[in-house]
């Protein structure tokens, strides 16, 4: 019996090796993980998923979870992808499940790995296609936006950045021009200064090639073509005559042309008209064409005309630009004939009596000439003398000529015949030698010549000697404390004798010119400060000076030449810098394109004419402060997730932003909270992912709390950990029940012993389930209830107790006898009503003894009814595993081998072992007499069975009523005695034995 027992554990062990082996076979993937390059095109092999199993089935393979991005072969296993995925958009990872029909499945993580892409300039069509115009006036300030490149890529989500540069500018129809610069960060074009833009000077367009580039050196590019407006920004510039001077005669005709003054402007379709600035009598301008007339006689006979007449002439153009030019014009002296009275020079002449006796040197007859020129006389006289007698008769006559010379004498001193009588105002820086004046003077003696020179010393002008010219002798400069402002020059005019001689004076006064440019004592400023320093504060307070003399050319303005993002950060009032209206922001996208630094320009000019400037450079650099904690949308955060999810689940997101640049770099960490033992969480310290690092169960803990701090990275000057900023948020965590516990039951084996005319439940069933609530679990009996003899009756939602459902048949009518013994199968099955593919179920095993016991029934004359027996046929259809009849066999022999070696190595081991006794007996210990059947023959026992005494009566019932009976006693095997044919039960381990009845 004992060997049988032991066969029978023996291939209950061997069984379940046998399952455990066949199903535990692995499913190989040739890759995993798949790392799967983004745009790789649909249809790609990304692995291959073999199971020896099942190789060659024609549909063994297949995912168990639903996804239309990748697809395996159901007979060969290779998994390829149905689409092009993209990193940016798509999700970054993949775990399929793929499954074969066994127990074991295999989990495949497809990883999308991100790849370099080219930026993308198509935003603008015309950019990228090098159509893209635009227009923008001559005079544009500098560094205001002209045109943004707007480019995009899709790498950016991942920190990669664009940086823009400008390849090529061209300049036409003048080459070689640099007027533009792009920034590098936001991509605008704006004028940078190292050219200025000059329609005029023949800058009309601009073709610029500008490109985006990745931090990885993939770029895209376009055209932008810029034309250049002309505005009318420029004056009209005379062409001068020679030494600013024109020289005429005297006897030029009314009428007559002059001059013609020319003035040009390099302004396109410019006209110009002339006028003069003060008005003139004497001469006349045309408007259009400049020709200057002679309006009345220069004749210098007439003392009211001037040698000299000083023009100034204006040029306007028709956008109001001016410009004037003075000249001279000098009228030169012609030499006219002598004349002399009427009479005297006819033909006939002059015929003069004398009486014979007129004494000598008497008067006889005076000739009248002049000479129209002024200064000069008759120097030479020629007499013809007819001599005649008295009488009126005679003839006798004879002539001759007389020729009277007059000899000169040096008695005339020289005479000035030209000084200014208005000072002459002259422009400091002239050059050395320029004519101010010619001094003209004469002397009535003949042939004596007029000399010049100064009274005094001057080093500033010289005169010529011989023809009177005053220069300039000596650089002239207002500025110069050596010179003076105004000269009074004392001049002589003498003859060759230097015996006459006559004095004057002019009058010079320098005028201011407007030739120094403000100077400042620097022309570049680096100031640095952190951007908290309030508005209103002092950067600089500039210190310049003019050297001009005059407060015109002296009176200093500045004037900020700001860009557009900075024009609301600074003020300049009169010469000091200051911060405001607005603040300091560091934390700007814009200005880290800028590197983190503004660049000012103030100019600095003076109010003369031409305006002179100076450019003042102003970098500010701008140092970072960590201003801001960092913020998340709210302070507590609640996920759910559930129970069993297995590690590296994703939990949740906590998202925070920093508003310090640079933004949001921020680092997340766990600081405490109710983490589990061991912790069951972690979180990602760059992006506030939440992940599992264990499987939760909700039958430990149904809830975490978690504190994460939120600290910011290196958003000071100063370095971490010094001024850092953090904040807190608070993580709720909750488990999510999953129907994951089978129900248990305490016991999970019972046994007792019932009369068979028991009418109440005799055995409480004690189960209960960690997932679901007792309303939640179901019973019922699945097996070894015979004629369906037992049913649990339930009160409320309390477990449900055993109970018969009719009188137990024992009275062997017709054969028909119910079992002494049941074994009964009760299933519990959680999920009551709910989703029944997460169902759970577990069994116990009651055995319950049945003692019949009858009790007396009176005699009744009541006919016996016969009863007619029904045949009822129950078809139960048992669905089995058949494999191929060689591989359990295999299987199981190879278990049964396994398991008795490994019992004998054991038995070896533990053999000797007082506590190991029962389990690895020695051999001699169960040799035992064959047991001694005790029970009398069938019809000396009494009716109802063989166990009860004999001298118990048969309506007292034994104490074994339910809560009072002995201890149960179990037995695993069955057998007939070969002498009495009586059948009974055996413990294979103790040896006990209990008959049953026959």
């Amino acid at each position: 019996m004992r060997k049988a027992g032991l066969a029978m554990n023996i291939f209950r062990i061997s069984l379940i090796c046998t399952v455990f082996l066949y199903t535990a076979a692995e499913i190989q993937m040739l890759i995993n993980p798949v790392n799967l390059p983004e745009n790789m095109l649909p249809g790609t092999q990304l692995s291959r998923a073999y199971d020896k199993d099942v190789a060659g089935k024609p549909d063994a393979y297949h995912f168990l979870n639903k996804t239309k991005d990748f697809i395996i072969d159901a007979s060969s296993g290779i998994i390829t992808s149905t689409k092009s995925f993209n990193y940016e958009t798509d999700p970054r990872r993949f775990l399929l499940i793929v499954d074969t029909g066994g127990f074991v499945r295999h989990v495949l993580t497809i990883n999308i790995i991100d790849v370099p892409e080219p930026p993308d300039c198509a935003a603008d069509p015309q950019f990228s296609l090098g159509t893209a115009t635009l227009e923008i006036d001559e005079d544009y300030p500098l560094f205001q936006p002209i045109y943004r490149v707007t480019a995009t890529d899709e790498d950016s989500s991942n920190g990669d950045r664009l940086m823009y540069s400008i390849e090529t500018q061209l300049s036409g129809p003048k080459k070689g021009a640099n007027s533009f610069g792009v920034d590098s960060v936001s991509g605008i074009v704006s004028l940078r200064g190292n050219d200025t833009l000059d329609f005029d000077a023949g800058y009309h367009v601009f073709q610029l090639t500008l490109r985006a580039t990745d931090t990885t050196g993939l770029f895209c590019q376009g055209t932008l073509i810029i034309k250049i407006r002309n505005i009318n920004d420029e004056k009209p510039q005379f062409e001068p005559f020679p030494l600013d001077t024109i020289n005429v005669t005297e006897k030029k005709t009314v009428g007559e042309i002059i001059a013609r003054v020319k003035a040009t402007d390099q302004d396109e379709d410019s006209s110009i008209t002339y006028s003069f600035k003060t008005q003139q009598g004497m001469f006349g301008l045309d408007p259009f064409t400049g020709i200057i007339t002679l309006l009345q006689p220069l004749n210098l006979d007439n003392p009211n005309n001037s040698k000299t007449y000083s023009l100034e002439i204006e040029a306007r153009d028709n956008g109001n630009n001016t410009s004037t030019y003075m000249f001279t014009i000098f009228v030169e002296n012609i030499d006219d004939p002598i004349i002399c009275d009427s009479s005297f020079s006819i033909a006939a002449g002059v015929s003069v009596s004398v009486p014979e006796n007129v004494p000598a040197s008497a008067f006889i007859y005076m000739i009248l000439a002049r000479d129209p020129d002024p200064g000069q006389e008759v120097e030479h006289f020629q007499i013809v003398v007819a001599v005649r007698n008295r009488g009126n008769l005679s003839l006798e006559s004879c002539t001759g000529t007389i020729t009277i010379n007059i000899r000169n004498v040096n008695d005339e001193s020289p005479v000035f015949r030209y000084i200014p009588d208005a000072p002459i105002n002259i422009y400091e820086n002239l050059p050395v030698g320029t004519k101010l004046v010619k001094l003209t003077a004469t002397d009535r003696d003949i042939g004596d010549s007029v000399h010049y020179e100064f009274i005094g010393t001057q080093k500033e002008f010289s005169i010529n000697e011989d023809s009177g010219e005053v220069t300039i002798a000596y650089p002239l400069d207002y500025e110069n404390a050596a010179t003076p402002h105004s000269w009074v020059l004392y001049f002589r005019a003498y003859d060759n004798g230097r015996v006459h001689s006559t004095t004057g004076t002019l009058t010079v006064i320098l005028q201011d010119v407007n030739d120094n440019p403000p100077k400042c004592i620097q022309d570049i400023y680096i100031i640095e400060l952190p951007e908290n320093t309030p508005a209103d504060t002092l950067l600089v307070s500039l210190t310049c000076t003019d050297k001009d003399g005059t407060v015109s050319n002296n009176n200093i303005t500045y004037h900020l030449i700001i860009d557009a993002f900075a024009k609301e950060t600074f003020t300049l009032v009169n010469n000091k810098l200051k911060i405001g209206p607005t603040h300091l922001d560091y934390d700007n996208a814009i200005f880290a394109g800028m590197h983190f630094k503004y660049i000012l320009f103030v100019r600095v000019s003076d109010e003369g004419s031409p305006v002179l400037s100076t450019i003042i450079t102003i970098i500010i650099r701008v140092s970072r402060i960590n201003e801001f904690d960092p913020i998340g949308l709210t302070s507590a955060f609640t996920f759910n997730i559930q129970e069993n999810s297995p590690a590296d689940t994703l939990v949740g997101k906590i998202t925070f932003t920093d508003a310090d640049w640079p933004f949001n770099n921020i680092k997340y960490t766990i600081v405490g909270g109710i983490l589990g033992s061991p912790p069951k969480f972690y979180i990602e310290p760059d992006t506030g992912v939440i992940k599992l690092l264990d499987s939760p169960d909700r039958e430990i803990e149904s809830q975490y709390k978690i504190l994460v701090r939120i600290t910011d990275l290196d958003n000071d000057a100063v370095p971490d950990p010094l001024r850092q900023r953090s904040g807190t948020a608070q993580v709720t965590v909750n488990v999510l029940n999953m129907n994951d516990e089978p129900p248990v039951c305490n016991p999970p084996h019972l046994e007792t012993q019932i009369y068979s005319s028991i009418k109440f439940p005799f055995i409480q069933l004690n189960c209960s389930d960690k997932d679901s609530p007792q309303e939640q679990l179901s019973y019922s009996i699945v097996g070894g209830n015979t004629n369906n003899q037992f049913t649990l009756w339930r009160l409320g939602v309390d477990p449900p107790a055993l109970t018969t459902t009719q009188n137990l048949q024992y009275d062997a009518f017709q054969g028909i006898q119910d079992p002494l013994t049941f074994q009964l199968l009760i299933e519990v099955t959680d999920e009551l009503g709910g989703n029944k593919a997460s169902q759970l179920s577990a069994t116990i095993t009651a055995i319950v003894h049945v003692f019949p016991w009858t009790t007396t029934q009176p005699t009744s004359s009541t006919e016996t009814t016969t009863t007619t027996i029904t045949t009822s046929v129950l078809i139960k259809i048992s669905y089995y595993w058949s494999p191929d009849n060689w591989i359990p066999a295999v299987l199981t022999l190879t278990g049964v081998l396994f398991v008795m070696c490994l019992y004998a190595v054991a038995w070896c081991l533990f053999k000797d072992a007082p506590s190991c006794s029962r389990f690895f007996p020695h051999c001699h210990e169960h040799q035992r007499n064959p047991p001694t059947l005790t029970a009398k023959e069938p019809g000396q026992g009494p009716r109802h069975g063989n166990f009860l005494n004999s001298d118990q009566k048969p309506n007292t019932k034994p104490n074994l009523l339910h809560g009072n009976h002995q201890p149960s006693r179990v037995y695993d095997g069955r057998a007939i005695d070969p002498v009495t044919g009586m059948e009974y039960l055996f413990n294979s381990q103790t040896g006990e034995v209990k008959m049953l009845s026959s």
